[in-house]
């Protein structure tokens, strides 16, 4: 097939769309023709495929208008388009199918509005419940009203679990026929061309600093386990707008020396980080689905996460990880402690999370499916 990508981000940015791509291309470009369309002042492509760059530099309404005639362009050469959001890249990419006759598949892993409304504060609401009653400006509503156009007029929507699936049908009225679940596919393995081994006590989350992210309680739980555990350490990786109010809590909370902020970090760090740690936390209050824990399942440490949809997926309590109620730093700490005074209790999780990656989130099986679902969508497309 000759397959348009169409994604907002590129590496060297780190995020899951850029990720997803790299990953995807590294894997499909050898059986397909792949063009990507990125907003990117990146030059490099990845072997074997053709990137059309669109500059960041450039006004907002001009990236959208040249993103969008880059894609018209080359549309009409392709058999399908498979874009990575359902705004900045999902707008010009439905305009251009609708000119060109050339069906697309979204992939549709988070609700932009949402995140937008989240980040402003202008809601402290769950996904959930932001999507059954969303507040917000004007903006807002926009971006609501622009997502679920774009949702309503791809060939397929694609999601990566279910409770992304059932949310979008209910509050977007997009055609339950039209929606499917493919599982994310975790990394391959890093090979470190170091040795690695466990800190006694080290802490690791990976995450964008945003507020749904939890990083918050995480600092606040190991306040909580410093009297118990006086040389524990928690590493953060990762950047975003949260980063400052993070720094002062770690300061108020007069664990500064507990608390590592590392900032971006590029994938072997990551790897090495998740080997040389004792346990992986992640806080969240929201995920599609997280593509940090099949990351760790692969690097073999237990993990710590919120019982919420999205991540309840791949995290069975007890089995492949320890599920603590949100906002609840309390919890998070015994789970912790747990983890720490229970080591056979970690590597019980450690095995079961190996065996179900292998299940479940394998890229041999999200390959199978994808190609599937854009081979059909290429053949008897649904406008």
């Amino acid at each position: 097939m000759k397959i348009l990508i169409a994604t907002p981000i590129y590496p060297p940015e780190i995020g899951g769309p850029a990720t997803y791509t790299k990953e995807l291309c590294k894997h499909f470009a050898s059986f397909h023709d792949i063009t990507i369309v990125a907003y990117t002042d990146a030059n490099s492509p990845f072997p074997n495929t053709k990137l059309i760059s669109i500059s960041k530099q450039r006004p907002l309404i001009i990236r959208l208008i040249k993103y969008f005639w880059e894609i018209l362009k080359i549309a009409r050469k392709m058999d399908v388009i498979y874009v990575q959001n359902a705004m900045a890249a999902g707008l010009p990419v439905m305009l251009a199918s609708m000119f060109s006759g050339t069906p697309f598949a979204l992939k549709f892993v988070g609700d932009e509005a949402w995140e937008r409304a989240t980040q402003l504060r202008l809601t402290k609401k769950r996904l959930e419940e932001f999507l059954d009653k969303p507040e917000g400006n004007a903006r807002i509503k926009i971006m609501m009203a622009v997502q679920g156009f774009v949702l309503r007029r791809a060939a397929t929507v694609i999601t990566p679990s279910n409770y992304l699936r059932e949310e979008i049908i209910k509050t977007y009225k997009v055609s339950p026929s039209r929606v499917v679940v493919n599982y994310n596919a975790a990394e391959e393995n890093e090979i470190l061309p170091f040795e690695t081994k466990r800190i006694q006590h080290q802490i690791l989350t990976t995450a964008r600093l945003v507020a749904w992210k939890g990083v918050d309680g995480i600092i606040k739980a190991v306040a909580i386990l410093k009297n118990k555990f006086p040389d524990i350490k928690l590493v953060v990786a990762g950047e975003g707008p949260e980063m400052k109010h993070l720094q002062s809590l770690a300061h108020e909370k007069k664990i500064s020396d507990h608390v590592i902020f590392l900032g971006n970090v590029s994938r072997a760090e990551t790897w090495q980080l998740r080997k040389n740690s004792e346990v992986y936390v992640l806080n969240s209050t929201y995920e599609g689905l997280p593509h940090t824990v099949l990351t760790s399942f692969a690097a073999m440490i237990p993990i710590v996460a919120t019982n919420i949809s999205g991540t309840n997926e791949a995290i069975y309590h007890e089995k492949t990880g320890l599920l603590v109620e949100p906002n609840n730093e309390r919890e998070l700490a015994e789970a912790i402690t747990r983890l720490f005074e229970k080591p056979e209790l970690g590597e019980k999780l450690i095995k079961n999370g190996a065996i179900l990656l292998k299940e479940k989130f394998s890229w041999e099986t999200h390959l199978k499916n994808l190609e599937s679902t854009l081979k059909s969508v290429a053949v008897n497309p649904v406008h």
